[in-house]
């Protein structure tokens, strides 16, 4: 789900990424963009075949997984050098920028993937991000991700989840913040 007006956004093909959100006009420093919102399932219920590409950590239980007809914060790609970023408030997955977003910009997190193990065969999350510091891969190192889970702990220390439902949507908040923001250096990336 978008909470920006659509004055501010639109959904276009990318390049090479297929389709992805681009600023319709400024959007400001720590401006929350949306949730996270979707169906939850249980991860033994995925179909990596359809679902990989779209689907969200909830806990070790449950995955969200959005609904693909309407535009949401699902929709935005991967990059090395992103705009914005994935933040978890009161359980749910929250995306807000990390600086301003110009005009025709297009909207960006790191995926923070858990690094590639000795197990997995073949790895599909190639990086086509072009930017300066593009690692070819959405994988963190090991080293990235165990601060990138040390960094999500600490958000969710006093948070209840709430019930899992599977097969159910994931209910919205009563209400959000409209601005995060984080000191420079407290992002994992």
């Amino acid at each position: 789900m978008i909470f920006l007006p659509p004055k501010f956004w639109e959904v276009k093909e990318t390049k090479n990424k297929g389709k992805g959100i681009f600023a319709k006009k400024e959007i400001k420093k720590g401006v929350v963009i949306g949730d996270y919102i979707g169906k939850l399932i249980h991860p033994k219920d995925v179909d990596l075949e359809k679902m990989e590409a779209y689907l969200m950590y909830y806990s070790d239980e449950a995955c969200i997984y959005p609904d693909l007809k309407s535009p949401g914060v699902h929709l935005l790609n991967h990059s090395c050098s992103p705009n914005s970023f994935l933040y978890t408030y009161k359980s749910h997955t929250l995306v807000f920028t990390l600086r301003k977003i110009l005009k025709e910009e297009e909207l960006t997190i790191s995926y923070q993937l858990p690094p590639i193990s000795e197990f997995e065969k073949i790895c599909t999350h190639q990086c086509r991000c072009e930017s300066k510091s593009c690692t070819k891969t959405m994988h963190l190192t090991e080293e990235q991700y165990q601060k990138w889970r040390n960094f999500q702990d600490t958000q969710e220390i006093g948070t209840k989840k709430q019930k899992i439902s599977y097969g159910k949507k994931l209910s919205l908040l009563p209400s959000y913040p409209e601005m995060i923001c984080f000191p420079e250096g407290a992002m994992v990336y």
